[in-house]
């Protein structure tokens, strides 16, 4: 359990933390969007990946619910699958990357002509990117809609709040460009 919390920080503070978040977002251009009014959770249950880091149903329940009030917050409803325009699932993922930074260094002055002698020196910074996907998927044909993503790197938090508070703010930030500009 305890594996699990670390992870939930970890997962939840690349979302959104010092550095900024990245976001994209694609849609079908064929898409009438201003004709969707309602949303319903995709019916088929979410897979598990067998990373714990991904499978924490504290970090699951805090994205539905601020994907939830940032469609409320666009005048959407959250209706019966039977019902709704489009359906809603989430995707959470973790890359390693590698941050190389190589910076000139000098020693100082040699010689009766002048001139510095030194090299460089190479950082390699291993750390962990987290990517949110929010897909959006035609009810009827299962095609898909629109998705937005945002990426950044995972930095630690201290308590749920804030957690919930990084979570929103990156889900508010890929569903801004929903719906499309044309």
């Amino acid at each position: 359990m305890k594996l699990s919390a670390i992870a939930s920080v970890l997962l939840l503070t690349v979302l959104i933390g010092c550095s900024s978040v990245k976001v994209d977002s694609d849609y079908d251009p064929k898409v009438d969007f201003t004709s969707l009014d309602s949303y319903a959770w995709l019916p088929e249950p979410r897979a598990k990946t067998g990373n714990p880091r991904l499978d924490n149903p504290l970090l699951t329940s805090r994205i539905e619910q601020a994907i939830e009030a940032s469609l409320a917050a666009k005048g959407l409803s959250k209706v019966d699958a039977a019902t709704a325009d489009f359906f809603v699932t989430f995707h959470i993922a973790i890359d390693q990357k590698l941050d190389v930074t190589t910076i000139p260094t000098t020693y100082g002055y040699y010689g009766r002509w002048g001139g510095f002698y030194g090299g460089s020196e190479t950082r390699v910074d291993q750390y962990d990117e987290g990517t949110l996907l929010i897909d959006f998927i035609d009810r009827d044909k299962d095609d898909l809609l629109w998705r937005g993503s945002g990426q950044s790197r995972i930095r630690p938090t201290n308590s749920p709040e804030e957690r919930e508070k990084k979570v929103r703010t990156v889900v508010d930030a890929i569903l801004e460009r929903f719906p499309p500009k044309r």
